[in-house]
């Protein structure tokens, strides 16, 4: 006994159907995900340039007109007008000699993402005026 070749064999519609529920809630769930990411991390990274944006806005003749304590009492100035709240002490440090004035701004933050996922967001920036 022979079976018969059927020559025009299409798949059923239930076969040639796109996605199902389960991609469609995997892809929701990655899109919630990123956006939380974005929505948690980003600020700080709004904040560390609204810190490098202070430094750009020191005079250019900084080095011979300002001392530290001036340098210091400028940023907290323009910080307390952007609303910053993290102490100027635990951001900058200036270090000074004949030649040169050197700025370093670190800025460290630890955010919680989700359940036990922690990020630690370390910004780094150094100016040097002569």
């Amino acid at each position: 006994m022979t079976t018969p070749v059927q020559k025009n064999f299409r798949p059923s519609r239930h076969q040639q159907s796109g996605m199902g529920m389960w991609s469609w809630l995997m892809i929701i769930a990655m899109i919630v995900t990123l956006a939380t990411a974005a929505l948690r991390l980003g600020p700080h990274y709004i904040d560390f340039r609204m810190l490098q944006g202070v430094a750009d806005r020191l005079p250019s003749d900084m080095h011979s007109t300002m001392s530290r304590k001036k340098i210091t009492e400028h940023f907290q100035k323009q910080l307390r007008v952007e609303n910053f709240r993290t102490p100027v002490k635990e951001l900058m440090t200036v270090e000074r000699n004949r030649e040169e004035t050197i700025l370093n701004i670190e800025y460290e933050r630890r955010e919680h993402l989700m359940y036990n996922i922690d990020v630690v967001l370390v910004f780094s920036d150094q100016r040097i005026y002569k």
